[in-house]
């Protein structure tokens, strides 16, 4: 991992691993998680729970912002790649200097592609982490250590478009035909909308079909990435398509929660440093999100986080977080 995210990151000194050290050495931290819609929610739930049982941190600040620049202007549905750069590049500049976090992830695999090719991306000073060396990390462990077995990447559009975790693969070692890349259309706003209806149930058994159908080796076993932090939502339903199709078993991916778990990497074992610990929790967004979306999404996040739960409730519309002009 240290390698992929430091090549990304050469203008910061240290690696990812000295970087996440010296954070880790905080008393007082504000993390900003973001993505394009409501899956990283998911991440920053985890961590606001982390951060209260382990007392790394005496005070926490996490504010998930919504790189979304509009309802319905999704980054799947521009028009070029130069444009979702030019959006995200604008969104990143005013979510940093309006926060000033001492950490960004980016919990979102289509944002995570996009990153690199920011003018962000080669000034910032700020530790900057996408989600997608983690599920390719995950993925590597789990083919090595079941070399029979195939792997298929559940994504958007601009996600699998852009093949980056099957070349990661690739170029560590692991044979392309045991690779296979399913594009989910649409499936992350099914799931904003009701992650627990039978539009979504049946969109996933869709999906998972035709991905089984590419599978070289299914019958032996599949290793399924989730890789759209929306997905991490309805694991079970993937498991459960996937199960009907190979008879080997299948190992789910959520890359969402190994992004949680940066900052705390011996959670259950860690001494803690503070025995008070202060978390607060906001949810700010430039695109207006529904109560549908709302209602659907704070339901899963409330066994997790019922302050994040309760943040996306009570969210902050703010549609001057970063310039944005409709094309």
């Amino acid at each position: 991992m240290a390698g992929t995210m430091t090549s990304l990151h050469a203008q910061l000194p240290g690696t990812q691993e000295q970087q996440l050290a010296a954070l880790a050495g905080k008393d007082t931290i504000t993390i900003l998680v973001t993505d394009s819609g409501l899956g990283g929610l998911s991440v920053c739930a985890a961590i606001d729970s982390l951060a209260r049982a382990t007392g790394r941190f005496g005070d926490v600040h996490l504010i998930f912002a919504n790189a979304l620049p509009d309802a319905g202007s999704g980054y799947n549905k521009m028009k070029s790649m130069e444009r979702k750069v030019q959006v995200f590049d604008d969104a990143l500049r005013g979510m940093t200097s309006r926060f000033h976090p001492d950490l960004v992830l980016i919990a979102c695999n289509t944002l995570s592609v996009v990153y690199p090719l920011t003018p962000f991306a080669r000034e910032t000073r700020i530790p900057v982490i996408g989600i997608v060396s983690m599920g390719v990390d995950m993925l590597q462990e789990e083919l090595e250590r079941h070399p029979d077995q195939s792997a298929i990447v559940f994504g958007t559009e601009t996600t699998i478009g852009a093949a980056t975790h099957k070349r990661m693969l690739v170029e560590r070692g692991i044979a392309p035909d045991r690779i296979v890349n399913q594009a989910c259309p649409d499936l992350a706003g099914q799931i904003e909308r009701d992650a627990r209806g039978e539009t979504v149930r049946a969109a996933i058994r869709r999906f998972a079909g035709e991905a089984a159908g590419y599978s070289k080796n299914a019958d032996r076993g599949v290793v399924a990435a989730l890789c759209c932090t929306h997905y991490g939502y309805c694991t079970e339903f993937f498991r459960k398509a996937l199960s009907g199709l190979t008879p080997a078993g299948v190992t789910i991916i959520d890359p969402n929660m190994r992004m949680s778990h940066l900052l705390f990497p011996r959670a259950d074992s860690a001494v803690p440093r503070h025995a008070a610990v202060r978390c607060t929790v906001r949810v700010v967004s430039r695109a207006e999100i529904t109560q549908e979306e709302i209602r659907s999404i704070s339901a899963l996040l409330a066994p997790v986080s019922l302050p994040a739960a309760a943040a996306l409730r009570s969210y902050e519309f703010q549609q001057d977080l970063f310039p944005y002009t409709a094309e």
